[in-house]
């Protein structure tokens, strides 16, 4: 027969914070502004909103940036998933499609 464990219930602390909550977080130095907030504030200047990504270290600094800039961030699994995904809300919107991708073997 086998024995079964219940599940812990979880424990929560003052300090238990959300993951968008430590994305929110200004952690960065206020007076620095990188190339990724750059090319946030070009993006939002243009009417982008959503921006559809694979995520990738090489453009943690554009999502900080979007993330200041009020930007909504939609991550996919792939870089063609992202480009039709851009592409249906800019047909269902009337809004820009944009997509971020990191480089890899499949850009």
């Amino acid at each position: 027969m086998a024995s079964v464990i219940a599940p812990r219930a979880p424990t929560t602390t003052a300090s238990t914070t959300t993951a968008e909550d430590t994305l929110k977080r200004k952690t960065r130095d206020a007076t620095v502004i990188s190339g990724g907030h750059l090319v946030a504030k070009a993006l939002k200047s243009e009417g982008v909103d959503t921006i559809f990504t694979l995520c990738g270290g090489h453009i943690i600094d554009i999502y900080d940036g979007c993330i200041d800039e009020g930007i909504r961030i939609v991550d996919v699994r792939h870089e063609q998933v992202a480009a039709h995904a851009a592409d249906g809300y800019a047909r269902q919107t009337g809004k820009l499609g944009c997509v971020v991708t990191t480089a890899g073997p499949g850009c």
